[in-house]
């Protein structure tokens, strides 16, 4: 985890770094976000009336019940994201084309819960005293690539306060994993069977995450022009 921090805040620092040193920027701006990735900061840099950079750091989660294959889960769905972007404006005016790359810790962690007393793994009813665990985890690749549209500062001076939005998709790929134990009373043949419809139950697991690589970035925010 410590790593992980240390990846996005050295991401964001190079990108501070790089707006502080454009000593010819028309404009520099930052504030609050709140959207898909989370709660965030930003912060952008107008270079020029129609190209900007700009970096984003998202954290936070949610509790998030989720239902696959008929197994219901009880998990955690925990953002970080930290995003290095070029933006585009091509009217001189707030609205921007971005593209980039994302540092993607997002992940979702779950953990199976029997239903009436039972769980159904691979078609097989197994009662919660035969199933010890059953966890689902999904991590994602760490590096992501995004392309979206969106409103920010606008070259043109104005108001020290201005709105800030963006709608854009990025790229990830997935890797779910569904792991399990027995229960302590389980004789060893069936729990072989057991281990056996984790595995299989596992595929289509992985299937079902396979849905999230293209994830939704939609946000909105303020920020003050500096």
């Amino acid at each position: 985890m410590q790593t992980h921090r240390k990846i996005v805040v050295s991401l964001l620092l190079v990108a501070a770094s790089t707006i502080a040193a454009s000593a010819f920027a028309q404009s520099i701006g930052g504030g609050l976000r709140l959207g898909t990735p989370g709660i965030g900061l930003e912060l952008e840099s107008l270079v020029t009336d129609r190209f900007g950079i700009r970096a984003l750091a998202n954290g936070g989660s949610i509790s998030h019940d989720y239902d696959e294959s008929g197994i219901q889960y009880d998990g955690k769905f925990r953002f970080g994201t930290g995003f290095l972007l070029a933006d585009w404006h091509p009217y001189a005016t707030g609205f921007r084309l971005s593209g980039g790359l994302a540092y993607n810790n997002q992940r979702f962690e779950g953990s199976a819960r029997p239903g009436g007393g039972t769980v159904n793994i691979n078609g097989t009813n197994y009662s919660a005293a035969q199933v010890g665990s059953l966890d689902g985890r999904v991590r994602f690749s760490k590096a992501s690539p995004y392309v979206g549209v969106g409103w920010g500062l606008s070259p043109r001076a104005g108001s020290r306060l201005y709105f800030s939005a963006d709608l854009g998709v990025m790229y990830q790929r997935p890797n779910a994993t569904l792991t399990g134990t027995c229960g302590t009373a389980l004789p060893a043949g069936v729990c072989a069977q057991l281990q056996s419809d984790i595995r299989a139950e596992e595929g289509e697991f992985r299937e079902a995450a396979d849905d999230l690589r293209f994830y939704p970035v939609i946000s909105v925010g303020f920020g003050l022009r500096f």
